[in-house]
């Protein structure tokens, strides 16, 4: 495929697909954030009493709400980081199926804009369910 005849064709699907991808970000790390920091209570609790016995000036309340905005913390950078794995992995994988085995004895154009468009929004369509466990 010619960059120059097919440069419209080639933004428009990149940005369609990257805003499928954000959206798939999104919900995979809304889901995990919250089991993220249920598994990583007692560990961050731990360290940061262990942190804040030194400083014998704080609070009850002052401590607790330390101890959450270290494990909100915590939850949010471990559940952005496997969102955008899981994602990258998982949206990679759908393209490569569809372009190569799917859509293989479609003209390049059909093939880049259906293989496109189809893994992106797979990806957004998965990340919408809701995992159990």
């Amino acid at each position: 495929m010619d960059p120059y005849s097919s440069g419209i064709m080639f933004v428009v699907m990149t940005l369609i697909s990257t805003w499928l991808v954000a959206f798939a970000y999104k919900n995979v790390k809304f889901q995990l954030k919250h089991k993220i920091a249920q598994r990583r209570d007692t560990s961050v609790t731990k360290e940061v009493s262990m942190e804040l016995d030194s400083n014998k000036k704080l609070t009850r309340q002052e401590k607790d709400e330390r101890i959450l905005w270290k494990k909100n913390k915590v939850a949010e950078t471990e559940a952005i980081t496997f969102s955008i794995f899981y994602n990258n992995a998982l949206y990679l994988f759908l393209i490569l199926i569809a372009s190569f085995y799917v859509l293989r004895t479609f003209n390049p154009a059909a093939n880049y804009l259906l293989s496109t468009s189809l893994a992106g929004g797979v990806l957004a369509l998965l990340s919408t369910g809701s995992s159990s466990s």
